[in-house]
């Protein structure tokens, strides 16, 4: 993209041409130095001082380690009932919930994901007892 900017203007406003010639030096403005002034300067060694007009601009660049994440997802409607189960009839599927519930194994593996871990710390049971996840992975179960 080219930043372009067009001026407009005739011919007569560009006033008139420029003549440049050689002639002697002519003085317009002659101060006398003050004498109490020149007390007060101070004469100096040469100094050599750099001085930077541009702001301040840096660069910061940082390599961190990649983090792999991956996103999915369940979409779950009924299902996963043995092929004698209709999910559809209310009855036969309360029937086989109850028949599962009533399985040892069952009960030994909710009440061992449902148990609470105790705190780790004897001072702060409050504080460590929120941050757990108490939520039960049913997939696995079934």
């Amino acid at each position: 993209m080219e930043i372009v900017y067009v001026y407009v203007k005739k011919r007569s406003e560009f006033g008139r041409q420029c003549s440049f010639s050689d002639r002697m030096a002519e003085i317009n403005v002659d101060i006398q130095p003050n004498p109490m002034l020149a007390m007060n300067f101070i004469e100096k060694d040469p100094i050599d001082k750099g001085v930077q007009c541009a702001s301040d601009m840096s660069e910061h660049e940082v390599n961190t380690e990649r983090y792999e994440m991956e996103t999915w997802g369940i979409n779950h409607v009924e299902g996963g009932w043995p092929k004698d189960v209709n999910p559809l009839e209310m009855e036969q599927t309360i029937r086989f919930r109850k028949k599962v519930e009533k399985d040892e194994n069952y009960i030994n593996v909710i009440t061992q994901l449902g148990s609470v871990p105790p705190p780790t710390t004897a001072i702060e049971p409050q504080r460590v007892s929120p941050k757990l996840n108490l939520a039960l992975g049913l997939y696995p179960i079934l």
